[in-house]
């Protein structure tokens, strides 16, 4: 058996996770915030999740210094991510190496970006090639965890990388109140999807509308899937084209 533990926002990590499971057979997919501190099952196991200001998410980071994982298990990360990965991998294998476990092999993947305050969502061309370079990255990837391949983290702009990841980075610790900037307009029409995409529970629904509760992850799955476009990043989000993974569905869809 194997098995992958993924953290999602708009579903690129969930595209990839399933697309390695489907290759690999008998995987089982388990979302990181489901993690409940028992001993993690399988020959392999894998951890996708996207690059958050050139690191890792901070509920990875919370997964990665709790998880228990078998001492045989060959283990894998992959990190999605739009302009660069920084050092989305290598963070990964220090904190699990100050806690003596083996991160094997870490693969970088570029998907479409969904940073909204930045950046609205790229063409549907541009996402389409990013999809098929996706389907043939995963089919290498698949290779490598059937044969248990010891190798080197995968690296993209090691020099910048050096340079700008703590300038970075350093944003992703106000990550969890970065929520007050939400701004809800008067076309909500209280479906409660928000709540629902939440993969941390952050979202409450309080008199049919969504009340943010400071414990934000910065997915932006709210924001994105909304389907009255009535949630913008205060005005940064304005006008800005949404993008969620036309290639998957969440299970509150």
């Amino acid at each position: 058996m194997n098995t992958i533990y993924y953290f999602t926002g708009t579903g690129n990590s969930l595209q990839i996770a399933q697309d390695i499971a489907e290759g690999l057979g008998d995987t089982k997919l388990i979302p990181v915030s489901d993690y409940k501190g028992e001993l993690i099952q399988g020959e392999t196991v894998g951890i996708i999740y996207p690059v958050y200001d050139w690191g890792i998410p901070l509920i990875i980071e919370r997964f990665l210094k709790q998880a228990k994982i078998k001492s045989n298990a060959y283990l894998y990360a992959v990190t999605n991510f739009n302009g660069a990965p920084g050092k989305a991998l290598i963070q990964c294998k220090e904190i699990l190496e100050i806690r003596k476990i083996k991160l094997s092999a870490g693969f970088l993947i570029q998907m479409p970006g969904n940073y909204i305050p930045m950046y609205g969502a790229k063409s549907l061309e541009r996402q389409q090639k990013l999809f098929t370079q996706e389907k043939k990255k995963v089919k290498e990837i698949i290779e490598k965890v059937k044969e248990r391949k010891e190798l080197k983290l995968e690296k993209k702009y090691p020099l910048l990388t050096k340079i700008l990841f703590h300038k970075f980075y350093k944003q992703v610790a106000n990550f969890p109140t970065n929520d007050k900037n939400f701004v809800l307009s008067e076309d909500c029409s209280g479906c409660g999807l928000c709540s629902k995409v939440c993969s941390v529970h952050n979202i409450e629904m309080i008199n049919g509308k969504p009340n943010w509760q400071h414990h934000c992850e910065m997915c932006l799955g709210c924001l994105q899937y909304c389907p009255k476009r009535a949630i913008e990043y205060g005005t940064k989000s304005i006008n800005r084209e949404r993008y969620h993974n036309p290639n998957v569905k969440r299970v509150f869809e």
